[in-house]
């Protein structure tokens, strides 16, 4: 039980973002406290963890969550996407990133984190390039 309670304090001291209103739309994540260049200030996805379907595998889906899927997951121009294990229940605050054309996250090599491209200051919103979400 000590473990985890020390996995615990370790996650919430890495703890950098926020969701609030956005100026750029709806809502973004922003930065609580001040965030260092190069690291990613989301809890670490695992590439394993994610999974690759064809548009058309998911014609089942109720509405709303095919709307949501939508929304969330990227589609490739061959009509793939990728979806993690756990489906929209594992999004973590990394999806509500804004969209901008000098945005301050890039996409880890993984395809699947993300990293700061500069030191982003507290109350900063945090953005990322839509178009480096399609390969």
């Amino acid at each position: 039980m000590q473990k985890v309670k020390q996995e615990i304090l370790k996650s919430l001291k890495n703890t950098y973002c926020r969701i609030m209103p956005s100026k750029i739309n709806g809502v973004g994540v922003f930065a609580i406290r001040d965030i260092p260049q190069n690291i990613n200030p989301f809890n670490v996805a695992k590439t394993g963890d994610w999974q690759k379907f064809k548009i058309t595998d998911l014609k089942n889906l109720d509405k709303e969550v095919f709307k949501m899927v939508n929304a969330f997951f990227t589609v490739q121009e061959d009509g793939t996407l990728y979806i993690p294990k756990g489906g929209l229940n594992d999004m973590n605050i990394s999806y509500f990133m804004n969209d901008s054309k000098n945005p301050n996250m890039k996409m880890a090599k993984d395809e699947v984190n993300f990293l700061t491209l500069c030191q982003i200051k507290k109350g900063q919103e945090l953005t990322v390039s839509y178009k480096t979400y399609l390969n």
